[in-house]
């Protein structure tokens, strides 16, 4: 492992979801066979809340508030690709009405683009066929997590992060 590499990564996502049919906010990345949530990897002492906003506005131009989480799913190391072992956080972002599902798309910027191709909205009974195993998985979890009202608060230092939270820990 070369020194400036994590030993362990914490990937912040998020599953949002149409009030409409269910369907379940997925991204198609430019570097991924299959979709993924949103989200991505939070920067040394930024919180985890923050990750997952500053990712949502970046990959889609959505600003969603952020305040809760409904799975934790630990990943090994992957050789193959690289990846170190880690800890995804998916937070619940909701549920989104029609007019604002339809309005969620990739952002003209180079950032976005470089790493956002596609924009899917994805039933339930689909995410087998259309996502990776644990990536499916990771999501029908955190489903039934939300319907089962097992939602818990993101904290920093014991006290809700909430919105008006610093974005980053080692920040007042």
């Amino acid at each position: 492992m070369k020194d400036k590499e994590p030993r362990r990564r914490l990937g912040c996502v998020v599953v949002t979801t149409r009030e409409d049919t269910g369907a379940v906010l997925t991204v198609q990345t430019t570097y991924r066979k299959n979709p993924i949530l949103p989200g991505g990897a939070a920067h040394p002492n930024e919180l985890v809340g923050a990750a997952a906003a500053r990712e949502l506005l970046e990959e889609l131009g959505l600003a969603l508030p952020l305040t809760h989480f409904i799975a934790v799913d630990q990943m090994d190391a992957n050789k193959q690709s690289g990846a170190v072992e880690g800890i995804n956080i998916v937070l619940d972002g909701g549920q989104l009405s029609a007019d604002q599902a339809d309005a969620v798309s990739v952002p003209d910027t180079d950032t976005a683009r470089q790493e956002i191709a596609d924009v899917l909205w994805i039933l339930p009974e689909h995410l087998d066929h259309a996502l990776d195993p644990e990536q499916a998985a990771r999501i029908r979890q955190a489903l039934a997590a939300r319907a089962a009202g097992h939602r818990l608060p993101l904290l920093f230092r014991g006290e809700p992060t909430g919105k008006s939270r610093a974005i980053r820990a080692d920040r007042p």
